[in-house]
């Protein structure tokens, strides 16, 4: 594990992340991590005086929520509205924005569900 210290100017050192770590600890590519960079989802902690990003702690629990909702199968539109509203702190609209995905985490659900039964069908059918 790379945990580099990086001078702050006069103040404390930080330890952080390099992106190839975050990523193999995250379960996510570099290019994944890039693009949620780009796309303002999750923030570099810090930089080294190279100019490299570092992630803290944070920003790995940021990037296994998005790595998550990704699996579960969302889409960046609905992740990126579920990250805007934990940003805002507005907690109603966090609240209204959880409800909209656990209904569509439901949707899938019930579809893989069918799915299997029709898989678990269609293998006894062939025995």
């Amino acid at each position: 594990m790379v945990k580099p210290s990086l001078e702050r100017g006069p103040g404390p050192q930080t330890e952080g992340y390099f992106i190839s770590e975050a990523a193999r600890l995250c379960g996510l590519s570099v290019h994944q991590i890039r693009t949620y960079l780009d796309m303002r989802l999750v923030y570099a902690c810090s930089t080294t005086q190279a100019g490299f990003r570092l992630f803290d702690d944070s920003c790995l629990e940021r990037l296994k929520l998005i790595c998550s909702c990704r699996e579960a199968g969302l889409g960046l539109p609905e992740i990126t509205e579920f990250i805007q509203a934990l940003d805002s702190g507005d907690e109603r609209q966090c609240r209204a924005v959880e409800r909209q995905i656990q209904h569509t985490i439901g949707v899938k659900r019930a579809a893989l569900n069918r799915c299997t039964q029709v898989l678990t069908k269609a293998a006894r059918g062939h025995d």
